[in-house]
């Protein structure tokens, strides 16, 4: 990573002693400064509630630090734990020091930094540098360093930290965290990176995609999307939710560009040609625009479930899609189908992903099993694929995190995400899993 700025010896000397510090440095006559090497590590995009003593997490978290732009909204409560993530390149020993400043109104704010192994309280009564401690790493590992806070009782608040300064040599190339010419952007970062597996298809035409999932106990973590059956135009898969059921989405993305549904011609507008009981089907906008499909169901973690997708040029310049979802009992169920217009294809680019949507439940482990893939192709033979290549959206792609992993374990196919865990898989690994020959057995003409 390369060095944000410098701030000036002087300076730290003043502005470290105006906030006080800890009790490390007593009997040195003074207390220490960053060096000229320091790394500069911005609060905004790198710093989560990972903790409350009482009430929703979720809650209290997006009332803490802000969703969208990573800051420091209202901080004034003892059970509160913030918790800042930064990866280290090497190992070895680092001074820790913050930039903090007192609200209004406060005299002084007691804070109290944690690595898990070492802890140092020290009481800010300034604005500016503090030294906070000197803490260890093993390198190329992910820190979570836990901060709470305190203060005095003339204030409510607690004292702010604007960035943090590792000064030692554990950054450097292959450290990780959000630099502030990022933080713009840190919505995504925040939300973790999303992982893909994206499946070799056998020549000819395809008109089918199978799929089938199961989701590990204990990685159901809400706001995620585990996606099974993608194809070029659209995806389907299940996904938890903090505030309600659990449930199936099918979506299908218009050929019009614009994330506004109102804007797209008559003529682009993708078709709803029937949904199934219980679902509603409708346009959608936000991140593309089109149709889609959703129902709630109480699918649960360890329980294996099935995907399948139909494609099929109609002869007229436009594809219809169809998406059905299988339960834990062998019923097949219909979501819905869409006619997308200006659309002459079959079935392209199967693909499945794995993807946090809320940024404040990033903190934790999710992951997905997929299994037993097959392509059915247009003359009705059956294809097993068994061969996924592994990518990663932009928050990957540009090292703003590291916590992704994909990979092939027995017959399943793997993606892990979130969570700020240290193993990493390079984008576009390939993967091979053990073929099974267990074709599913489908009644094609008694689908709902």
């Amino acid at each position: 990573m390369k060095l944000l700025y410098k701030t000036s010896i002087l300076a730290c000397v003043v502005l470290a002693t105006a906030c006080g510090g800890n009790n490390g440095d007593k009997g040195t006559g003074s207390k220490p400064v960053p060096g000229y090497g320091a790394v500069y590590i911005p609060f905004t995009g790198n710093t989560y509630v990972t903790d409350v003593k009482s009430g929703n997490l979720l809650n209290i978290a997006a009332g803490t630090i802000d969703t969208y732009d990573g800051t420091l909204t209202g901080w004034d409560n003892s059970g509160i734990t913030l918790s800042a993530y930064f990866k280290t390149a090497k190992a070895g020993s680092y001074k820790l020091f913050a930039d903090v400043a007192l609200p209004s109104g406060t005299e002084e704010s007691t804070l109290t930094f944690s690595d898990g192994r070492n802890s140092y309280p020290f009481t800010v009564k300034g604005t500016g540098i503090a030294y906070i401690g000197e803490f260890s790493t093993s390198g190329n590992e992910y820190v979570k360093m836990d901060i709470k806070g305190s203060a005095s009782p003339s204030g409510a608040r607690f004292a702010t930290i604007s960035q943090y300064i590792i000064d030692g040599d554990v950054m450097g190339e292959g450290s990780i965290f959000v630099p502030s010419d990022k933080v713009s952007d840190c919505y995504w970062y925040r939300r973790g990176p999303s992982v893909h597996m994206n499946y070799t298809l056998p020549s000819g035409n395809v008109e089918w995609f199978y799929n089938e999932v199961t989701v590990p106990e204990g990685k159901d973590v809400d706001d995620t999307y585990f996606m099974l059956t993608g194809f070029g135009e659209g995806y389907m898969g299940i996904q938890t939710h903090d505030d309600g059921p659990n449930s199936v989405l099918f979506s299908v993305w218009s050929p019009y560009e614009t994330d506004k549904p109102g804007e797209i011609p008559a003529d682009y507008r993708v078709k709803i040609l029937r949904k199934g009981a219980g679902v509603t089907a409708q346009d959608f906008g936000g991140e593309g625009s089109g149709g889609q499909s959703f129902m709630d169901y109480a699918w649960e973690p360890g329980k294996t479930y099935r995907t399948l997708v139909h494609v099929r040029p109609d002869g007229k310049g436009n594809t219809e899609y169809t998406g059905y979802f299988g339960d834990e009992k062998g019923e097949w169920h219909l979501l819905a189908s869409f006619l997308r217009p200006h659309t002459d294809t079959w079935y392209t680019r199967p693909h499945s992903f794995l993807e946090c949507f809320v940024p404040e439940t990033s903190i934790k482990t999710r992951e997905v099993r997929f299994k037993n893939q097959w392509a059915i192709m247009q003359d009705g033979s059956m294809v097993e694929l068994t061969e996924a290549r592994f990518t990663c959206d932009n928050t990957g792609r540009t090292g703003m995190r590291a916590d992704m992993f994909g990979g092939a374990e027995g017959s399943e196919f793997i993606l892990r995400n979130c969570g700020f865990f240290n193993e990493k898989t390079e984008y576009g690994s390939t993967f091979k899993r053990e073929a099974q020959g267990n074709k599913p057995e489908i009644d094609f003409t008694a689908l709902p």
